[in-house]
């Protein structure tokens, strides 16, 4: 009787596996890619999220006190600087969120920046009316790169962002201030968190090294006084 021989197993050979290695190492890069894309728009989303929130905070603040708050006075406790003088002692920094009761933090646990204007802020016993206006300039860049207004500054009560993924310049919630590395990043320079005067906030598209303004992806809110007046009446505290 003639014996059968069965076919001989072979391995894979050099170039098969490094086929197979290249595939998997492919659909690697991609699966990272796409969850660190996931990652990306649920930090942005919870940062929406944390703006809005503040807003809303804000608004109730003034229907209740008739007055906006100022900035946080320290970057540990979150309680606002003291308006009994009638004014701020800066009107630009972090928002106060122990005062309004709020986390503040945005996607990536760093402190949200806020800045106000001074017309809408009392000292006890005074109020907001209907004449005190907005002063924040709200400014982005036009074709040519040169900075334009959104909105008549007149218009807004004030505004409040997120220094965004990269962070710079930020506070985190521990209190301390991250480095601001970026070569080129005039406008998120520009929208810096500490304690200061300046009245501008930058609000642009994302862009990257090299654009004007250079790279930038801060998250910018801000409340019309009309809207924040509309509220207020809506609760009885105007006119």
């Amino acid at each position: 009787m003639r014996a059968t021989v069965s076919p001989r197993r072979r391995g894979f050979t050099l170039i098969e596996m490094a086929i197979a290695l290249a595939i998997m190492a492919l659909l690697s890069a991609g699966a990272i890619a796409l969850l660190q894309s996931a990652q990306l728009r649920a930090r942005i989303a919870r940062t929406q999220d944390a703006l809005e929130q503040a807003r809303e905070a804000l608004d109730a603040y003034a229907v209740i006190h008739r007055s906006l708050p100022c900035p946080a006075a320290s970057p540990l406790d979150g309680y606002e600087q003291s308006r009994a003088g009638g004014q701020c002692a800066s009107r630009r920094g972090l928002l106060p969120w122990s005062t309004l009761g709020v986390q503040g933090l945005d996607g990536w646990d760093n402190r949200l920046g806020y800045v106000v204007s001074p017309g809408l802020v009392k000292r006890p016993g005074e109020r907001i009316q209907l004449s005190s206006q907005g002063d924040v300039r709200i400014v982005q860049r036009d074709g040519q790169g040169s900075e334009i207004d959104v909105v008549t500054a007149s218009a807004v009560a004030y505004g409040i962002w997120s220094h965004g993924a990269n962070g710079r310049g930020a506070t985190t919630h521990l209190g301390t201030l991250r480095a601001d590395d970026g070569s080129d990043n005039i406008d998120e320079k520009g929208n810096s968190s500490q304690a200061g005067s300046d009245p501008v906030l930058r609000a642009r598209e994302e862009g990257a090294a090299g654009s004007a303004g250079g790279e930038y992806d801060d998250i910018v809110l801000w409340e019309s006084r009309y809207i924040l007046f509309g509220r207020m009446m809506q609760a009885g505290q105007l006119p």
